[in-house]
Formats: C-alpha cells, sequence, structure tokens
C-alpha cells in the first residue's frame, strides 16, 4: 500500500521535544530497516525489542500511554507492509498427508471432527511405537532406593517392641493363632516351616507364617 511515511514522521513530530523528534526518527530508521529486511511482525513487542538492541526507545517507552507517537509511526509502517500491529498467530503445520487430504472433503463438520481426531490418535501411538523401537538398550536400575545400613556380620536387627503399636487384646489374639488349641480347634495342622494347611491339606496360611509371627511375638516386653 502506497503511504508516506516521510509526511506521518513530520506530523507526528510537529511540536514535540528535540529528544522526542530525535527518538522518532532513530525509530523510523530501524522501522525502515526492519521492513526492508522482509519482516512482517511489526507488534509492539517486536519492534520494542528490535528498537532497543538498535539504541533506540524500547517496548516499555512505545507502550507508554503518553507515547501513542511512537505506536502510531509503526502503525504507519505496518500499513506500508500490508500487516497490522498485532502479532502474527502461531498455529501448528497444516497435515499434508493422503489421510488429512481426505480429511478435508468431508462436508459434515462433526463427522470432521471425529475422523480428526481418530487420525491424530492414530499418529500419535505410531509416534511412541517409533520411539520405543529406537530405545535398542533398556537398562533396569534394580539398586535399592532406600539406605540400608551396613551391620558387623553376625550381628542381629532389633524389631521395635509391640507394645504401643498393638493393644493388649491384639497382642493376645496374635498369640492365639500361635497355639495348638487354636489349630486343633479348627482342625488344622501346622508343619515345622510354619506353614499351615486344613483337614484336606489346602494352605490356609503360607510357609513361615507361624514361625515369623512367633518370632514378632518373642519381642513382646513382658
Amino acid at each position: 500500500m502506497s503511504i508516506d511515511i516521510d509526511a506521518v514522521l513530520e506530523t507526528l513530530k510537529d511540536g514535540k521535544t528535540a529528544k522526542t523528534r530525535a527518538s522518532l526518527d532513530k525509530l523510523s530508521q530501524t522501522l525502515k530497516h526492519y521492513y526492508e529486511s522482509g519482516a512482517r511482525d511489526f507488534s509492539v513487542t517486536t519492534i520494542g525489542r528490535v528498537s532497543e538492541e538498535n539504541g533506540g526507545v524500547g517496548y516499555q517507552s512505545i507502550r507508554a500511554t503518553a507515547n501513542k507517537h511512537y505506536r502510531d509511526l509503526i502503525e504507519a509502517w505496518a500499513v506500508k507492509a500490508q500487516t497490522t500491529t498485532k502479532k502474527p498467530r502461531v498455529g501448528p503445520a497444516k497435515k499434508t498427508g493422503q489421510d488429512y487430504q481426505l480429511l478435508e472433503r468431508i462436508d459434515d463438520t462433526a463427522v470432521r471432527a471425529l475422523f480428526g481426531q481418530i487420525i491424530r490418535e492414530r499418529d500419535r501411538y505410531k509416534s511412541e511405537v517409533n520411539m520405543l523401537k529406537n530405545q535398542t538398550k533398556i537398562i533396569i536400575d534394580k539398586r535399592p532406593t532406600a539406605f540400608t545400613e551396613s551391620r558387623p556380620e553376625g550381628s542381629g536387627e532389633l524389631l521395635p517392641s509391640l507394645k504401643g503399636i498393638c493393644s493388649d487384646n491384639e497382642i493376645k489374639a496374635l498369640r492365639t493363632v500361635c497355639t495348638e488349641e487354636w489349630l486343633e480347634r479348627l482342625e488344622f495342622q501346622a508343619n515345622p516351616l510354619g506353614q499351615v494347611k486344613d483337614e484336606y491339606g489346602m494352605e490356609i496360611l503360607p510357609r513361615g507364617f507361624l514361625t515369623g509371627l512367633k518370632k514378632i511375638l518373642g519381642e513382646v516386653d513382658e
């Protein structure tokens, strides 16, 4: 679009202080080089950054309410570049595959949206599969995550007393499970390995249960 930038600049400089007129001249020169470079982002944010990098007014000065003359000058150059001072939208690249070309032929908006979602989900899964295929070497770290303090050989681990953790009735109930009377009443049988089975040989308590429970109960403070 044909616009006389020099005329606009002179109008904006009219009545301004020498410092402001110099800043307008500097900004116009920056905008001229920016325009000739082919760039078309004339947003205040971008131009403020470019201007400041070139020794001119910065973003904060340009956006100040009292400095509308700077924004008007940017607007004039934006019109010359056939654009606006709004930040250009940057969207995702348009898909060009055959599936997406066919998708564009669906007139019904709802159906097109549904199939578009299906295609995107498929592409996401394919991407994840390809990523897993590239993992040619998988290392599983089996090191313990908790710190285990080393103990001298032959030393035992002290278990905390059940007193204060379990009530007297709970401790009594645990002891009852270890008695022969309880096992006989239910027709259960215990073997030396601490396993409990019923009269049909079916496992009721796994191997080590009774022996482990008796060891724990041995730590109860009398």
